[in-house]
C-alpha cells in the first residue's frame, strides 16, 4: 500500500484531495496540521506537525512514499511573526525537502502559482518560484503544477471575491480588475493533483492548469453575481491606487490584511496558462467556468484561517542574509556570536563554554540568555540552538530554538528564531527586546554584505 503524504492537508484544496485518494483502496494517507485532528477513516492518520519544525516533518514524514506540497504561509504563525511571508515559506518548503531527503521520499507535487513570462512579478509570486526552486534543485523527483484563481468554496482568493459580491452593491473598481486570468474549478485540480500521483510520465515537470475560459476579474464578479441573483453595477476608476485598492479590499471583505494584500498585488499579473507548460490531458479541466462558480456558490460554512491561534504568546522571527560565497552557515553562527559583543561595546559580552553560549550584562552573573548548539541535529549548513534560560526568556523553553540555515543553494542564510516566549510582560516585550532584535539583526545582515563588498572590491583591484 502507497502512503501519501500530504501538507497542508487542513485546507480547502488539502480535504477535497482526501476525499478523492481515499477511494484508492491502495492508498494510505498521512495528513499534517498544527493542531491535533481526530481521523474518521482507517486509511487516513491525521499527525500534528509544525512545518517550521524540521523535528516535526521528520517524525511525519517518517515511512511516506510521496508527498504533495500544498502550502503558502501568508497568515501570521505566532502571536509575535517578524518577517516576511516569503521568507516563512521558504524556511518550510527547505525544511519539507531536508526531510524528504533523509526519508528518500520519492517524488513531491508541488501546487504553486501561475507564473506570467516576466520578471516583474509580486513577492507573492516570487515566493511560489523560490519554492518551486528548493523543491526542483533538490534530489527528489518534483511535479510542479502551477494554478492561478482557484473557484471552491472557502478558497481564499474566491472567498474574497464572495464577500465583495456579498457586500457591495455598487463598486468602484481600480484597473487591475480588467487584467486577464484564467480561473479554474477546484474538482479540476483534484482531478490534476491525482493524475499526478498515478502517471509517472508527468513527474520533473512544471504545468500550468487553467480552466476552460479566460475572463477579467470584473467580469469574473459580473458571472458569480448573476448566479446568486445579485445586481451588481461595476465602474472602472483609473486612479485608484493599488495599495488603496488593498486596503479597501481588506476592509470589506473582514478578511485579513496579511492574506489580501499579497494576493491582491498578484492580480496586476495576467494568469493565463502558457503553451510550453500546458496540462497534456484536457479533460482534467474540462469543468466550465458557470459550473464552477455554481459549485462553489452554493450555501455553506465560511471557514476562511485567519492563522495559528497561540495558546501562549510566542514570537517568530525571520531574517535572509546574504551568503558570503566561500563561507557556510556554521560560520555565519560563528560570526554571530563573536561580532555581537563589538555590536554593544561594554555593554553585552558573550561567553562560549563547549556547545553552551551566554549572553550576559557587564557581568557573567547577570545572564540574559542562555543558548545550548544541539550537535546531534546541526551541520555545517544548517546550526540549531536551543534556548536553555536567561533572564529575558520565559522558563520551560522547550521548543524555543535559534537557527541558521543555508537556503537557495548557499544563496542566502537565514537567521531565524521560533517558538521563543519572553520573560519581559507582553507589552514591554513587544516595544523593547522585540525592536532591539531587528535592530540587531539588521546590523548582522549589513555586517555581512560587508563580507560580499570587500571581496568584490579587492577583485577587482
Amino acid at each position: 500500500m502507497r502512503k501519501i503524504l500530504i501538507a497542508g492537508a487542513s485546507g480547502f484544496i488539502g480535504h477535497a484531495l482526501i476525499e478523492e485518494l481515499l477511494k484508492s483502496e491502495d492508498i494510505q494517507i498521512v495528513g499534517l496540521s498544527r493542531s491535533v485532528r481526530q481521523s474518521h477513516h482507517p486509511r487516513l492518520i491525521w499527525k500534528k506537525c509544525d512545518l517550521f519544525s524540521l523535528k516535526d516533518i521528520m517524525e511525519g514524514m517518517e515511512g511516506c512514499d510521496e508527498a504533495y506540497y500544498l502550502v503558502h504561509s501568508m497568515l501570521p504563525s505566532a502571536s509575535l511573526s517578524q518577517g516576511s511571508f516569503y521568507d516563512f515559506d521558504l524556511i518550510m518548503a527547505d525544511n519539507f525537502v531536508r526531510a524528504g531527503i533523509f526519508h528518500k521520499l520519492k517524488h513531491i507535487i508541488y501546487l504553486g502559482g501561475m507564473i506570467p513570462p516576466h520578471d516583474d512579478l509580486s513577492w507573492h509570486l516570487k515566493s511560489r518560484l523560490e519554492v518551486e526552486k528548493t523543491f526542483r534543485d533538490s534530489e527528489i523527483s518534483t511535479t510542479v503544477l502551477r494554478a492561478g484563481l482557484i473557484i471552491g468554496p472557502n478558497g481564499s482568493s474566491f472567498t474574497i471575491l464572495e464577500k465583495l459580491i456579498e457586500r457591495l452593491p455598487v463598486m468602484i473598481c481600480p484597473t487591475w480588475t480588467k487584467t486577464h486570468s484564467q480561473p479554474i474549478a477546484l474538482k479540476d485540480v483534484i482531478r490534476v493533483l491525482k493524475r499526478s500521483l498515478f502517471d509517472h510520465t508527468l513527474q520533473n515537470k512544471i504545468y500550468d492548469i487553467g480552466g476552460k475560459e479566460i475572463v477579467t476579474y470584473q467580469g469574473l464578479i459580473s458571472r458569480a453575481a448573476l448566479l446568486v441573483r445579485r445586481s451588481r453595477k461595476i465602474f472602472t476608476l483609473n486612479i485608484i491606487p493599488l495599495s488603496l485598492s488593498r486596503f479597501w479590499v481588506s476592509l470589506v471583505t473582514g478578511v485579513p490584511k496579511n492574506l489580501v494584500y499579497p494576493l491582491v498585488l498578484s492580480l496586476k499579473h495576467e494568469m493565463i496558462a502558457q503553451d510550453q507548460h500546458r496540462w497534456p490531458y484536457p479533460e482534467d479541466l474540462s469543468t466550465s467556468l458557470d459550473e464552477s462558480l455554481a459549485m462553489a456558490l452554493v450555501p455553506h460554512e465560511t471557514n476562511l484561517s485567519r492563522g495559528y491561534k497561540p495558546v501562549e504568546r510566542d514570537v517568530r522571527s525571520i531574517q535572509r542574509m546574504v551568503l558570503p560565497e566561500g563561507r557556510n552557515a556554521e560560520w555565519v553562527a560563528n560570526e554571530y556570536f563573536i561580532w555581537l559583543p563589538h555590536f554593544f561595546s561594554t555593554l553585552l559580552k558573550v561567553s562560549l563554554e563547549g556547545d553552551r553560549c551566554t549572553f550576559y550584562l557587564f557581568h557573567p552573573a547577570i545572564k540574559l540568555l542562555i543558548l545550548e548548539k544541539s550537535v546531534e541535529r546541526s551541520s555545517v549548513d544548517r546550526q540549531l540552538l536551543y534556548i536553555r534560560g536567561g533572564l529575558l526568556a520565559a522558563k520551560n523553553q522547550a521548543r524555543g530554538r535559534l537557527e541558521f540555515r543555508e537556503v537557495l543553494n548557499k544563496q542566502y542564510v537565514m537567521a531565524a528564531i521560533h517558538e521563543f516566549r519572553p520573560a519581559l510582560p507582553w507589552f514591554i516585550y513587544k516595544w523593547t527586546q522585540a525592536i532591539i532584535h531587528l535592530i540587531v539583526m539588521k546590523a548582522f545582515e549589513r555586517h555581512l554584505e560587508w563580507f560580499v563588498i570587500s571581496k568584490k572590491k579587492k577583485a577587482i583591484l
